[in-house]
C-alpha cells in the first residue's frame, strides 16, 4: 500500500473497531504514516494502534516495531532488531524480531532458540497490547533431563551473585530434548537462587514439573511481568495521582479525564481507574435494595489479567461475593465477548480471560456471555431493578466514568439487556463447572488439557514462576481460579 492507502485504511478500521465513538482526534494521514515509518512515531495511542494491527493482520504491537520509549528494556530490545517501525513495509529486509514469551512456549519456536549459539543466556520480549507497554525478560537456558523429575545442570555459573535478588526479572529455563520435540521448564531466579543444590563443578536445579512453559504459564507470566514493570515506574506518580482523585470521592457523578493521570502509562491509568470505581460501587451499595447483576466490560484477556492480579479487585470481588452470600438468589456477573474480539486474540490471552471467570465462579458468582456486539456500547454497571451505579474505567475516554441513576429508560434499557444475556448466554448451565466448559468450546480451549494445568499448578501456586514486585499485584487470585477448575469433577 501506499501511505495514503494505509492512512485510508487505519481511518477505515477505527471506525470498524470503535464504532460509537467520536475519533476524529485519532484519524491519520499519509505524513502521519511517514512519520511512522521514519521512527519519529514509536507508540501511538490505543486506538490508532489497535487499527493498525487489525489492517497489517498481526497479533502484537511488537510485530511492526512499535514500542514505548518510556520503557527502556523493551526499547532497547526492539532498537536492536527493528530498523523502522513499519520496515517489513519497506524495501528494507526485515530482520528477525527478538524473541517473543508466547512463542517461546510453543515446542518448534523453543527448538529453534537451542540452536542459536547465543541463546543459553539473553533476553526474550513479553510483548505489548493494547494497553500492555512490552517488556523483556532475562532467561538462562541449560539442559535439563526428566527421570519422573525435572533436573537442570547449572554448569559452571556464578549463581549466587546473578540469581539473588536481582532487579530485572530473570527465568532458569531447563530444556528436555527428544529427537523431534523440546520441553521447556521455568523457574523464577530467585525461587532457583533457594532451590540450587550445588555438586563439584557443577549444580542441579530441581524444577516443578507444573512449571513447563506452555501457553497457560507464558500468559500469566507475560501479563505479570506487564503489569509489574508499568506499576513499578509509575508508583511515585499513582500516588499523587490517587491524590489527585480524592475530591472526586464524594461526587455520586464524576469524570476523570486523561489530564488526572497524564503522566502515567496504561496500565497505571486503568489501575487507577479500577479502584476509583471499585470504591464508586462499595460507597453506593446501600442504594441497592436487593441482589444485583453486575455488566462487565472486559473483552480480552490482557484486560481480565487485571481481574487475577490487581489485588484490590480480588479483595472487592471477595467483599461483594461475601455481602450476598447469604441471599438465595445468586449474583451474577455478565460479559460482551464477540466473536471478533475472541478470534483475534492468542490462546494465552483466552485462558487468562476463561481464569478470570473461573475466579468469579469459585466466590459463588455466577457468570453470562453474550457474543452480540450490540451490547459493546453498554457502560460498566451494577444495577438491581429500580436503580443503576455506573462505573467504567477500561475502553473508555476518560479515566472513569462513575454516576448513580434511577432515570426509568436507562434502568428499563440496562434490564432489557440483562434479560436477553440471560436467556441467550452463550455459556448457559446449571454449574460452575458446565458454564466454565461451554466457555473454553466458546474459546476454542482444550477443557481437559485446561483442568490437569489447573489442577497441577493450583498445586504449586504461581510465586515460584511470576512472583510480582509490586505491592499493587498479587496471584491469590489466579492459584484460586486454578485450584477451583483442578477441583472440578
Amino acid at each position: 500500500m501506499s501511505r495514503s492507502e494505509l492512512a485510508d485504511a487505519v481511518n477505515a478500521a477505527l471506525h470498524h473497531l470503535y464504532p460509537t465513538r467520536d475519533l476524529a482526534a485519532h484519524y491519520v494521514d499519509h505524513r502521519w504514516v511517514g512519520k511512522l515509518e521514519r521512527g519519529e512515531h514509536r507508540w501511538p495511542s490505543r486506538e490508532r494502534r489497535a487499527a493498525l494491527r487489525h489492517v497489517l493482520e498481526v497479533a502484537s504491537d511488537i510485530s511492526i516495531g512499535l514500542y514505548n520509549p518510556r520503557r527502556t528494556n523493551s526499547g532497547q530490545a526492539v532498537s536492536s532488531t527493528v530498523q523502522s517501525p513499519l520496515a517489513r513495509l519497506g524495501p528494507h529486509a526485515d530482520p528477525s524480531p527478538a524473541t517473543d514469551l508466547l512463542q517461546l512456549a510453543a515446542p518448534t519456536a523453543a527448538l529453534g532458540l537451542l540452536n542459536d549459539d547465543r541463546a543459553w543466556r539473553q533476553a526474550v520480549m513479553a510483548p505489548p497490547g493494547e494497553h500492555f507497554a512490552g517488556a523483556t525478560i532475562d532467561v538462562e537456558l541449560y539442559p535439563a533431563v526428566d527421570d519422573g523429575r525435572i533436573l537442570a545442570t547449572i554448569a559452571d555459573s556464578p549463581t549466587d551473585h546473578r540469581w539473588h535478588r536481582s532487579a530485572q526479572r530473570r527465568l532458569i529455563l531447563g530444556h528436555v530434548d527428544t529427537p523431534d520435540h523440546v520441553s521447556v521448564f521455568a523457574l523464577d531466579s530467585q525461587r532457583a537462587h533457594r532451590h540450587l543444590v550445588a555438586a563439584d563443578r557443577d549444580a542441579r536445579l530441581l524444577i516443578p514439573r507444573a512449571y513447563q512453559l506452555d501457553a497457560f504459564t507464558a500468559g500469566v507470566l507475560w501479563a505479570v511481568t506487564n503489569l509489574d514493570l508499568s506499576l513499578l515506574l509509575d508508583d511515585a506518580r499513582l500516588d499523587a495521582a490517587q491524590a489527585a482523585a480524592s475530591p472526586y470521592r464524594d461526587m455520586a457523578r464524576s469524570a476523570a479525564s486523561q489530564d488526572i493521570a497524564d503522566d502515567l502509562d496504561s496500565v497505571s491509568r486503568l489501575w487507577i481507574g479500577s479502584a476509583f470505581c471499585a470504591d464508586h460501587i462499595r460507597r453506593h451499595y446501600d442504594l441497592l435494595s436487593d441482589v444485583p447483576v453486575y455488566w462487565t466490560r472486559e473483552q480480552r484477556g490482557e484486560e481480565a489479567s487485571t481481574w487475577l492480579l490487581f489485588r484490590h479487585k480480588l479483595r472487592y470481588l471477595r467483599e461483594t461475593a461475601e455481602r450476598f452470600r447469604s441471599t438465595s438468589q445468586p449474583m451474577t456477573r455478565m460479559f460482551c465477548l464477540p466473536s471478533l474480539a475472541v478470534a483475534a486474540s492468542s490462546t494465552s490471552e483466552r485462558i487468562l480471560l476463561l481464569m478470570a471467570l473461573a475466579l468469579m465462579e469459585s466466590l459463588g458468582i455466577h457468570t453470562a456471555v453474550t457474543d452480540d456486539p450490540e451490547y459493546l456500547a453498554l457502560p460498566g454497571f451494577v444495577m438491581d431493578k429500580h436503580r443503576a451505579i455506573m462505573a467504567t474505567w477500561i475502553r473508555a475516554d476518560d479515566v472513569w466514568h462513575v454516576d448513580v441513576t434511577d432515570h426509568a429508560h436507562t434502568i428499563a434499557a440496562y434490564r432489557d439487556a440483562v434479560g436477553n444475556v440471560q436467556a441467550h448466554s452463550v455459556i448457559a448451565d446449571d454449574t460452575p463447572g458446565g458454564r466454565l466448559r461451554h466457555l473454553a468450546d466458546y474459546l476454542s480451549l482444550e477443557w481437559r488439557w485446561l483442568q490437569r494445568r489447573c489442577a497441577d499448578l493450583g498445586q504449586y501456586g504461581f510465586a515460584g514462576l511470576a512472583e510480582p514486585r509490586s505491592r499493587l499485584l498479587c496471584l491469590d487470585g489466579v492459584d484460586q481460579a486454578c485450584r477451583f477448575i483442578g477441583a472440578l469433577p
